[in-house]
């Protein structure tokens, strides 16, 4: 099952099911993940060739009257124009009144998402698939969230072939790989890049932990600091920035060398190396 199928499946049972979800799009029946849905939802499923700030002001108004609206964006493109309607109204008024706005954002290979913008307005949490089956899960979890989610769904991690998971809640990391020299905590399309990296290290006699962070705000310190202190070498991969100060908070006394920041598709055995090397 690809992501688009996933996250369909996922739509059509919530779409179907007592919640007041609603789906907002200017291409809903253009995307894989939600063709075919406005003809089974015409009442719950609005296709509105609107502006992406007047897309997300508007599921806002709809959260904030009892509906749950999941609006998908064209890309990262779109972001900055929504990015006012979330950070401005959506995140603000969470901490006040119930919020629930799902915003789901694909991203091509080679795209910014954004992501260290998201991170920086608080009571907005930001989740990021790294398969189908968590683009599934993720949005399922955002679905229940009593605030404003954006998913970011990269076109790269969804390629990835299915995979049974245990269910996990927005905000909880996943340990994909235990390893004992070096963690490897990764996001997005960054996680199966992650993997790949691990299995060459091990030829080398490198044992690195993999951990699909899943989530960036709130980031799981728990998990994170478990994994981090066991080896005391962490290396971001595909991860803003950003995320880095809490990473270091969470394992600050066990450090063995600072944090490593490697793109998804960068050169993680090298990153690897120049922890390895203090």
């Amino acid at each position: 099952m690809n992501g688009a199928h996933a996250t369909r499946s996922v739509l059509s049972s919530a779409l179907s099911g007592g919640a007041r979800v609603r789906v907002l799009g200017e291409a809903v029946e253009l995307s894989p993940a939600t063709t075919g849905l406005l003809a089974a939802h015409p009442e719950r499923v609005h296709l509105l060739p609107a502006a992406d700030a007047s897309l997300v002001g508007l599921a806002v108004g709809m959260a904030l009257a009892g509906d749950r609206p999941v609006v998908e964006l064209a890309g990262p493109e779109a972001m900055p124009a929504a990015f006012a309607q979330l950070a401005q109204e959506a995140a603000p008024v969470a901490g006040e009144f119930r919020a629930p706005v799902v915003v789901r954002v694909p991203v091509a290979p080679g795209a910014d998402a954004g992501l260290g913008a998201l991170l920086a307005v608080p009571g907005l949490q930001v989740a990021v698939a790294s398969s189908p089956a968590e683009a599934g899960q993720l949005l399922e979890a955002a679905l229940q969230a009593s605030g404003p989610v954006v998913l970011v769904e990269p076109a790269a991690a969804l390629a990835s072939g299915p995979q049974a998971l245990d269910p996990l809640p927005l905000g909880a990391a996943r340990v994909l790989r235990e390893g004992d020299h070096v963690s490897l905590l990764a996001v997005g399309d960054g996680v199966p890049a992650a993997l790949q990296a691990a299995g060459n290290l091990a030829a080398a006699g490198v044992s690195a932990g993999v951990v699909d962070l899943r989530s960036l705000s709130p980031l799981d310190l728990e998990t994170v600091g478990t994994q981090v202190r066991h080896t005391g070498r962490p290396v971001l991969v595909g991860v803003p920035a950003a995320a880095m100060p809490g990473v270091v908070h969470s394992a600050f006394l066990r450090l063995e060398s600072p944090p490593e920041l490697v793109a998804a598709d960068g050169d993680i055995g090298a990153a690897v190396q120049r922890s390895l090397a203090y």
